[in-house]
């Protein structure tokens, strides 16, 4: 992964659909909180399985296929859908999940299995974290 790929994760905007949510990296999130303490969930994590390593030559049909398995993989926790979209609109969104009460080892577990370059990761009141999974070249 480079380095542009990483700045382009950081400044992604990461949209839950419902609960209508928006997550950044290193923002204070007051409306993410209020719905973690109203549930009772400590952790999340939002993850996709589209675009391995972020090649761009997958169809949807492969995307989406791969999201099906992610979602199988994550059918024991409560999860949510979502997208993850490019905030200068170069690159198209991608299909992702938003995913309550899951360790934050399990969550680069299944981006390692899903081969994605990173994933966000959180705890109740602390800012959302990118991780990264695939090494910066």
């Amino acid at each position: 992964m480079n380095q542009e790929l990483l700045e382009a994760y950081s400044n992604t905007n990461y949209h839950v659909f419902n609960p209508k949510l928006l997550i950044n990296i290193g923002k204070e999130n007051i409306e993410l909180n209020i719905f973690l303490k109203e549930k009772n969930y400590k952790s999340w994590c939002y993850i996709t399985a589209w675009n391995p390593l972020s090649a761009s030559n997958f169809t949807i049909e492969d995307n989406t296929t791969l999201n099906n398995q992610l979602l199988e993989d994550i059918k024991k926790y409560p999860n949510h859908i979502g997208e993850g979209k490019d905030a200068e609109g170069i690159w198209p969104g991608e299909e992702s999940y938003f995913v309550c009460n899951i360790s934050k080892e399990k969550s680069i577990e299944l981006g390692k299995k899903y081969k994605q370059n990173a994933i966000v990761f959180g705890t109740i009141n602390e800012m959302a974290e990118l991780i990264i999974l695939e090494k910066l070249v």
